[in-house]
């Protein structure tokens, strides 16, 4: 794998041979929270985390840890959904956070997406190949919007018309890891619209296919001429 990383790191032209290469999504429409709002009140989330989702309920001053605050960009994006199943089954160990184990997967996911609206109108999880480009039909916000990177350093974003293209620009460093994970937030009339998480495969075996598929140029005389000592 060093050796890609090489590749990637001296040889600047294959990073744009691979751009290309592109996934596409849509955002998501809005997030449905009837059910999952029935559920919040009904099971004591409330207590808690507060009407509004702040962790600001009437037992939480009480808590020596304190309830999440799910208008919190920072904390909630460290929040996959994966995480937020395992805390509604299992409860947290050492806090308030009981387990409801007889909830099925469907209230469980109804739960969730109530407690993502209270941040959000819509959240989505994408999976791509750290030498994709994805492109993200935004169809579902009114313009105008904006985006902003959590890490605009490792990653780019443009937007043309309602499309959103995202990919990373930083090769080496993408490819260090075999699995990495950002997010981004698009803006809409100042309030987050939509979270995106983004998981960042390095894709061993569809790298090398690529690579096999780029035009290899001929070393002219200069370079290929032997080297005597």
């Amino acid at each position: 794998m060093k050796s890609l990383i090489f590749l990637f790191l001296f040889v600047p032209s294959l990073a744009f041979a691979a751009a290309p290469t592109q996934k596409s999504a849509t955002l998501p429409e809005a997030l449905t929270v009837e059910e999952g709002r029935a559920l919040y009140q009904e099971h004591g989330c409330v207590h808690c985390h507060g009407e509004q989702g702040r962790g600001d309920g009437p037992v939480a001053k009480g808590l020596d840890n304190k309830p999440r605050n799910f208008q919190d960009y920072e904390e909630m994006k460290r929040m996959p959904t994966i995480r937020m199943e395992q805390a509604i089954k299992n409860g947290l160990q050492d806090t308030a956070m009981p387990a409801f184990k007889n909830f099925s997967d469907s209230q469980v996911n109804a739960l969730i997406a109530y407690v993502r609206s209270f941040l959000v109108k819509s959240y989505t999880t994408l999976s791509m190949c750290a030498f994709q480009t994805y492109s993200i039909n935004a169809k579902n916000i009114k313009a105008p919007f904006s985006v902003e990177l959590d890490e605009p350093d490792n990653y780019s974003v443009e937007i043309k018309g309602n499309t959103i293209f995202f990919k990373g620009k930083v090769w080496p460093e993408l490819l260090a890891k075999k699995t990495r994970r950002t997010h981004f937030r698009v803006l809409n009339k100042g309030k987050i619209h939509t979270v995106v998480s983004v998981k960042i495969n390095r894709c061993d075996a569809d790298l090398i296919e690529l690579l096999k598929t780029l035009p290899c140029e001929k070393p002219s005389s200069e370079t290929s001429a032997e080297v005597h000592p």
